[in-house]
Formats: structure tokens, C-alpha cells, sequence
């Protein structure tokens, strides 16, 4: 989907889904019916307590209903969860909410949002590049790199949130260029050129996923626009 179409999604205040995403999300929507309390495990292996998200909440995030978010009080925009595991900012950024995640992003509570994974691992940046929705990435990145350096790459906030992978071994790019968004695989190519993106689980890299489903296009931008010699491998190396 293009940013364009997404705008006129987000103007009409309804909730339009696309083939990639419907029965993910229309799932996690249906789930979503009572503030329930439930044990996950923590980052560090300990147990944290998770919130399942009202109804209401996942409705206003969805529909980017700013004033409906504002009836929330911020503990419950910073930790309730769907049953997907999606925070607000997840949600806001798969449906091409601009206005909202901009909105959200002015927060400080939002800054602990951007880096965090639902259940598949993906993060709010990996759900806008499903989606290939452009102007909600480039929110995503400026507000990244407003943040400390990543204590443990020692490389930005930006960076780490880029080349982070969800279960299925995919960074944002992959799921981009996995759904033929170009103007969305530019863009996360220039971001960080110099990153020599690796193989997810089935074996592929992003140059190998276009060559591979006969995505021309995206062949010659990750190519000329990638510092490093992109990696083309994929299920037989």
C-alpha cells in the first residue's frame, strides 16, 4: 500500500485492512474484549505482568482517534498490550495512522514503544514496512534518533531499531522488499547503508527476496544504494 492510499484510509476514519494484514489483525481485534491480566516472560527471563488492551483502546489506535486516545491515562497507552502482544504504537503504525503516531511519539512514555516486539518480534518499525507505510517510518526513525546510543552495539538508536529481527529472522527491510515497497526499501537502505543485511530463517537476504520473486526494481535500488556488497544468498546459499 502506498503512503498515499494510507492517507485517505486515515481521513476517513474507518478501518480499511489490507490482504497482508486482515486476518492478523482482525484477530487480534476480535480477541481484544476484556482488560484481562496475564504472566509473559520478561527480556531478562523474569515473569512481567502484561495488560490485555481494552477494546476501546486497540479501536481508537486503529482508527488513529486522537481524542479517544486522550480519554486513556498514559499507564494504559504505555503498557496495555493485544493479545498479539501489540502496543498502541504497533497498532497506530500497521494501520498508516500518521497523525496519531506523530502524536504519540511527543510522549516520553512512547520512546520505550518503538523498540519493543509482539509476539511474532515484530517491532512498530517492521509493521509500517509491511504495510509500506512510508511517512509513518520516517516518524519512527526521527524519533529514534532522539534517543541514547544502544548501550551494547554502541551504534544509534535508529540503527538498532533497523537491523533488529523478529522471530522469523527479518528486519524491516526484509518485510519491505517481501511485499515490493520501494519507496519504503530506499529509504531503510539509506538509513544504513553501510549494514550488510543477513539471511532470516528461510536463507534469505533482502538483494536475494527481490531477485527472487522477479522484483527488478528493488534489485537495482538495494544495489546502488548499499555502501557494503549487498549479500545475495538465499535457500541453497
Amino acid at each position: 500500500m502506498d503512503e498515499f492510499s494510507s492517507n485517505q484510509a486515515t481521513d476517513s476514519h474507518t478501518l480499511h485492512l489490507n490482504s497482508n494484514s486482515n486476518q492478523v489483525a482482525a484477530d487480534d481485534a476480535t480477541q481484544t474484549q476484556t482488560q484481562i491480566r496475564s504472566q509473559s516472560a520478561a527480556g531478562d527471563g523474569s515473569q512481567a505482568e502484561i495488560i490485555t488492551m481494552d477494546a476501546s483502546l486497540y479501536k481508537a489506535a486503529a482508527d488513529g482517534y486522537i481524542h479517544a486516545l486522550q480519554q486513556f491515562p498514559e499507564v494504559d497507552l504505555q503498557t496495555q498490550l493485544s493479545p498479539k502482544e501489540n502496543s498502541v504504537l504497533h497498532i497506530a503504525a500497521q494501520f498508516g495512522q500518521l497523525r496519531c503516531v506523530k502524536w504519540m511519539l511527543e510522549f516520553p512514555w512512547c520512546s520505550s514503544l518503538l523498540h519493543r516486539q509482539n509476539l511474532k518480534g515484530d517491532t512498530p518499525l517492521h509493521l509500517a514496512a509491511r504495510e509500506g507505510h512510508l511517512l509513518v517510518l520516517r516518524a519512527l526513525m526521527d524519533a529514534a534518533k532522539l534517543l541514547p546510543l544502544d548501550i551494547e552495539s554502541g551504534i544509534g538508536a535508529e540503527k538498532a531499531m533497523l537491523r533488529l529481527t523478529n522471530k522469523g529472522g527479518d528486519t524491516a527491510l526484509h518485510e519491505a522488499v517481501r511485499y515490493n515497497h520501494s519507496e519504503v526499501v530506499k529509504f531503510l537502505i539509506m538509513e544504513d547503508p553501510e549494514f550488510a543485511y543477513s539471511e532470516n530463517i528461510d536463507g534469505g537476504t533482502p538483494l536475494y527476496m527481490a531477485a527472487e520473486r522477479g522484483f527488478g526494481k528493488l534489485v537495482e535500488i538495494i544495489i546502488d544504494n548499499t555502501h557494503t556488497f549487498p549479500r545475495y544468498t538465499g535457500f541453497t546459499g
